[in-house]
């Protein structure tokens, strides 16, 4: 087993610093940093910047020889295995072959079994190939992409902003800004997934943009995702603000497909409203990724198959009115596996944010 030193880590720390830079733009494709050190000495960096753009270990290398960098004796630090397919882009490790490097550094191995001989090429040249430095720091980065090629379904983060009680919203059903301060991390979360998911309900009476508003240098809104079982979004499309761009639209219902008029081009209809299909069905279409934002029937149904919570709580009392997971049917204490993995508290102390994932995830 290969003794990292503290150099080592460091340099593996940058690469997967870069990598995160990449979370919300290249699903769903993994984000993925790469660094280039020549006799201690960073020499060139890069990371997957969007999807179909150039993979992290090619736009270090390119950058590296178009500045005029030798690199027989350098090593490469990269966050994953190199590819050894040819998709959006060429093969890495052709390049990595190629460029003349003597050594890659990789933190974790490919789960796609389509492409995870990499390593084992690069082997076979005479390249020596280190594997597992700042592994599972790795594997977190790479949560939605794991998660998605493993399972066949998406990564799945449930939101709720609560008040102390655990009430999403009041008698009446108004709902809206339980929480302020910390919106900008709604926003953050939204920019990282590639599709947001919710109830009829939400769509109807709250009206929801369902963008990204409050995140900086990204250019990708996620996907709506509508769960409508008796298709009620259909009578008032032209009103409702989830239709109203161009970002894709899909809508489940049981409601008959053949009875619902001409969509826009954006909007995609299934006949699915179980946890399970719908999601399978996500994971067809390349979602790896959702944010569930609906309401107590949303998170009651997909509560058991979440990641992770996100919980928002304003220090507000209602007394009565709408609880987190008022339409649960059964109690899932056996099932509920979480534990809490970061809290946040709002510059006035006036709001928290409790971070929770299952222990598998930790």
């Amino acid at each position: 087993m290969h003794m990292w030193t503290a150099e080592e880590e460091s340099f593996m720390r940058l690469a997967l610093r870069l990598a995160r830079k990449g979370i919300g733009n290249v699903n769903p494709n993994p984000p993925v940093g790469a660094v280039i050190v020549d006799n201690g000495e960073v020499i060139s960096t890069g990371y997957h910047k969007s999807y179909g753009e150039n993979h992290a270990e090619r736009e270090a290398i390119l950058k590296a020889l178009s500045l005029g960098k030798r690199l027989e004796n350098a090593t490469l630090y990269v966050t994953l295995e190199p590819c050894n397919h040819w998709g959006k882009t060429p093969p890495c490790t052709d390049l990595i072959i190629e460029s003349g490097l003597k050594r890659v550094v990789v933190s974790t191995h490919d789960p796609n079994l389509s492409s995870n001989n990499g390593i084992s090429k690069l082997r076979n040249t005479g390249i020596q190939v280190d594997v597992g430095l700042l592994e599972e720091e790795a594997k977190r980065t790479m949560k939605f992409f794991i998660k998605s090629i493993t399972t066949h379904i998406p990564y799945i983060t449930l939101k709720y902003a609560a008040t102390l009680d655990g009430k999403i919203a009041d008698q009446s059903g108004n709902s809206k800004w339980i929480t302020t301060e910390l919106r900008p991390i709604v926003h953050k979360l939204r920019s990282q997934h590639m599709a947001i998911l919710v109830g009829a309900n939400t769509v109807l009476e709250d009206n929801p943009q369902l963008n990204v508003r409050f995140s900086k240098g990204h250019s990708r809104n996620p996907a709506r995702v509508i769960l409508d079982r008796n298709g009620r979004v259909f009578d008032g499309i032209n009103e409702l603000n989830v239709f109203k761009n161009d970002a894709k639209v899909f809508v489940f219902t049981e409601r008959s497909i053949e009875s619902i008029e001409a969509l826009p081009n954006h909007v995609q209809v299934f006949n699915a409203s179980k946890p399970d299909s719908i999601l399978k069905k996500l994971h067809e279409m390349q979602i790896d990724s959702v944010l569930i934002e609906g309401g107590a029937e949303m998170f009651s149904e997909f509560i058991l198959y979440a990641d992770e919570i996100y919980g928002f709580y304003g220090m507000k009392v209602l007394g009565k009115g709408r609880d987190v997971f008022a339409n649960l049917e059964r109690s899932i204490d056996s099932a509920f596996d979480f534990r809490i993995s970061r809290v946040l508290v709002s510059k006035s102390r006036s709001e928290f944010l409790v971070v929770m994932k299952r222990c598998l995830q930790e």
